[in-house]
């Protein structure tokens, strides 16, 4: 019997994951903004090409970090923890083999056309193995020795922390959003 996650629950999995940890991500903006009280991070329109590198650099090494530390600590990720999965290493869980799966996962992840043919490689093999599978000696099972709420907690608090940067920073952002016109009632008018 094969107890490898199935790619559909794999992709769902990357998607909380990078829920997650952009959330943590702006969390963590949202703290170094307010101690510095610097406006870095909300003219976006007017940043030089360096300073855009920076923060996608910030962006991919955020991810990077909590996908190594994740699974070494917990041999899951908080997207996979929600889908009750876990990685399952054959040469051992060692910070290199980490290392190595995290890299190539995140070079396929938001390089994106690499990711495609890693996925789509995956569905249609047995094993259910990705590029970054073959490459640490992983795979992806469907059980987990971690408490799901675990996963579950971690998700939300990256959700709440995402949307309250959104609802509170999001005139800076340039997003004006209305839903259903609420913001002309009175009681929407917290100013």
């Amino acid at each position: 019997m094969n107890t490898n996650a199935t790619m559909g629950t794999r992709l769902i999995a990357v998607f909380l994951d990078l829920i997650t940890f952009f959330g943590f991500l702006v969390g963590l903006n949202m703290l170094m903004f307010t101690a510095t009280e610097s406006s870095f991070l909300f003219h976006i329109d007017t940043m030089s090409l360096e300073s855009r590198l920076i923060l996608i650099g910030e962006i991919l090494g955020a991810f990077f970090i909590c996908d190594v530390l994740c699974t070494r600590l917990m041999a899951t990720t908080p997207g996979k923890l929600c889908m009750n999965c876990d990685v399952d290493f054959h040469s051992g869980n060692t910070f290199l083999h980490n290392i190595i799966r995290s890299f190539i996962k995140t070079l396929c992840l938001f390089t994106i056309l690499p990711a495609i043919f890693s996925y789509v490689h995956a569905t249609g093999n047995y094993d259910s193995k990705t590029f970054h599978d073959y490459a640490a000696k992983t795979n992806v099972t469907n059980t987990t020795r971690t408490p799901r709420f675990i996963g579950l907690l971690i998700f939300f608090t990256g959700l709440v922390l995402l949307v309250y940067f959104i609802v509170n920073y999001h005139s800076q952002l340039g997003l004006d959003f209305d839903i259903l016109g609420l913001k002309h009632y009175k009681i929407f008018d917290l100013g």
